[in-house]
């Protein structure tokens, strides 16, 4: 569960393929609530993330995919209805999720990764919320803090996978790891992740009526 200054040693490629993992993960959410043009522009925004993770000179498009990116016209709603009862304020998370490790791309930035896998955590445990049947929770001082649910857990041990995969490439190559050479590795455990996610984000949704 790296922070910006624990990311802080990682190299410019280690943080890009940081933030391609996040992303594919995080698409989920746009997979199951974001509508058909938003989900294709997700697509092709991942696949630039996964050529930029192998060093592939795509830097220009990223910055080009995200600049086309337009926003989706506000839903009719009640300015007090709670922004959380929307689907599409998932999908516009996600969205967000892969903006913001397209950007990366081209200026890595710990803060980036950072805030990213932040906003991923915040998006599971709001579906381990709704799905455990929206018990609160009171710590007091002093005490534990609750145990994470289930899609925050296997987003904290799908970070802690990766880190652990980049510390064996550093330890093949003797200082920062050469992502480019596990690419493939680290794209297949963000896609099965992600596909844990999606059969979740499903089973929210219908608990909302939304599907």
């Amino acid at each position: 569960m790296p922070n910006a200054e624990e990311l802080q040693d990682a190299s410019e490629a280690e943080l890009r393929l940081l933030g391609a993992a996040a992303a594919e993960r995080g698409a989920a959410f746009c997979r199951v609530l974001g509508t058909a043009e938003q989900q294709d522009w997700i697509g092709r925004g991942l696949e630039l993330l996964w050529a930029a993770a192998t060093d592939e000179a795509v830097a220009d498009d990223c910055v080009d995919h995200l600049d086309a990116l337009e926003p989706e016209a506000e839903e009719d709603q009640d300015e007090e209805q709670d922004p959380t009862e929307r689907p599409g304020f998932y999908a516009d998370q996600a969205l967000g999720l892969v903006g913001e490790a397209l950007a990366g791309s081209a200026h890595p930035s710990a803060e980036r990764v950072e805030r990213a896998l932040r906003t991923l955590r915040s998006l599971c445990s709001m579906v381990d919320f709704k799905l455990g049947g929206e018990v609160p929770v009171v710590v007091r001082s002093g005490d534990p803090q609750p145990a994470p649910g289930p899609l925050v857990r296997g987003e904290l041990e799908a970070e802690r996978e990766l880190e652990a995969l980049l510390a064996r490439a550093r330890g093949v190559s003797g200082d920062t790891a050469s992502p480019a050479s596990m690419v493939d590795e680290a794209r297949a455990a963000a896609q099965e992740v992600a596909r844990e996610m999606t059969s979740a984000v499903r089973e929210f949704a219908e608990s909302h009526s939304w599907q």
